[in-house]
């Protein structure tokens, strides 16, 4: 009898210990799966966090830049600003006390095309040298693709300076289509 209860209480051991096991076992997975699950939260997590960061950083960059960048549109003329960038030689004739008159404008048909201005400026040499130097000296990316001067003739007896004739083929580099 006692070798009977000896038998039972080590099946009922044994069948304790399946049981445990299996819940060792149940609970492992979960707990792997829980594990699993937490770190692809992590992960997405981390992965919204960098984002945020890199808005964030970029956001700042933005911030930091807009003076720079308003400072670098100013310096750049598109179509609807053209007549500006017109007056603005106009008066640069005025500065050097020359007669300024735009002869042609030739604005770009299609991206590549050149920003062509034509303009004549009468008046002493000295001062058709001042309107080439401030022409060239715009806050533009200028070319001067044709610059021509010749001296007015004058009558003899003419107690003035002699006159002179300059004709200017600009190109505005600086131009971008709106």
């Amino acid at each position: 009898m006692n070798n009977d209860k000896t038998k039972k209480i080590i099946a009922f051991f044994a069948i304790i210990d399946i049981v445990l096991v299996l819940i060792y076992g149940g609970l492992f997975f979960i707990v792997r799966q829980k594990n699993a699950q937490t770190a692809e939260i992590y992960s997405s997590l981390y992965r919204r966090a960098s984002d945020e960061g890199a808005l964030t950083r970029l956001e700042k960059t933005l911030a930091d830049t807009e003076k720079q960048r308003a400072l670098l549109d100013g310096y750049l003329v598109t179509s609807t600003e053209t007549l500006s960038f017109i007056e603005q030689v106009e008066d640069l004739g005025k500065k050097s006390l020359t007669d300024v008159k735009v002869t042609s404008l030739s604005s770009p048909k299609k991206s590549g095309d050149p920003f062509l201005l034509d303009f004549t400026a009468q008046g002493e040499f000295g001062n058709i040298s001042r309107l080439f130097s401030l022409v060239e000296s715009m806050p533009f990316r200028i070319s001067i693709k044709k610059a021509n001067i010749a001296a007015i003739p004058q009558d003899k007896g003419a107690t003035t300076a002699s006159l002179w004739q300059a004709s200017f083929t600009i190109v505005l580099e600086s131009y971008r289509s709106a």
